[in-house]
C-alpha cells in the first residue's frame, strides 16, 4: 500500500509540474531579405533568420522565445522588430526585439541592437511588451498579444531590421515565413 501511494504521489507531482510549466506548442521561423522590403524592395547582401517559439500555460499563449540574427547588412542596424501587415505591405511596429533609438513608451525597455554583424540577439516578449495600434485593430497587453501570435499563424506580421542605409528596413521576413526568399 505505500509504495501504491509514494507512486500516485509522484505521478501527481510530474503531472502537475507539467500543467504549470511552460510548454513550448509552436515554432516559427522565417528567412529575412531585402527582397521582401515594401514599399521599396531593397538589393541587399544582407540576410537572417528569425524564429519564434510560443510558450503556452494551460493552453494560453504567455510568451513568445526568441532568436534574431542578421548578417552583411550594409551600415549600423538602428531597430528590429515585428509589425502587423501582411506580405509585400507595411505595417506599423507591434513587438521590438531591439533598438539603438529612441525606446517606445508605454513597454519595457528592448535591449541594444548589435551593430554590425554577424549578430544573433534572443529575448522574451509577453503581454507587456505589446504596443497597441488603434488604427489596426491592435490592442495592447493580452487582447494584442493573442491578436499578434494569430497574426504570425496567417501570414500577417512581419520582422524587419533596419540600418542606418536603409531606415525604412532592409531586411524583412514573413511569419510564418512560408514562402519566402531564401537567398
Amino acid at each position: 500500500m505505500k509504495l501504491g501511494t509514494k507512486l500516485s504521489g509522484v505521478l501527481a507531482s510530474v503531472l502537475l509540474t507539467f500543467l504549470i510549466s511552460p510548454v513550448s506548442a509552436e515554432e516559427f521561423k522565417t528567412r529575412l531579405s531585402g527582397y521582401q522590403e515594401t514599399p521599396l524592395t531593397i538589393n541587399s547582401n544582407g540576410s537572417g533568420e528569425f524564429t519564434a517559439k510560443i510558450v503556452e500555460q494551460k493552453g494560453v499563449a504567455v510568451a513568445i522565445d526568441y532568436e534574431l540574427t542578421y548578417r552583411d547588412l550594409s551600415s549600423n542596424v538602428q531597430q528590429a522588430h515585428i509589425h502587423f501587415g501582411r506580405p509585400a505591405i507595411s505595417g506599423q511596429i507591434i513587438l521590438f526585439l531591439c533598438t539603438n533609438l529612441t525606446p517606445p513608451i508605454g513597454v519595457p525597455t528592448p535591449q541594444k541592437c548589435p551593430l554590425v554583424g554577424p549578430a544573433t540577439i534572443t529575448g522574451t516578449l509577453t503581454a507587456a511588451n505589446v504596443i497597441a495600434r488603434p488604427a489596426q485593430g491592435i490592442d495592447g497587453g493580452t487582447d494584442g498579444f493573442a491578436q499578434i501570435i494569430e497574426a504570425m499563424r496567417v501570414d500577417a506580421a512581419y520582422v524587419n531590421v533596419h540600418t542606418d542605409n536603409f531606415t525604412g528596413g532592409e531586411i524583412r521576413g514573413t511569419l510564418p515565413g512560408q514562402g519566402n526568399d531564401d537567398r
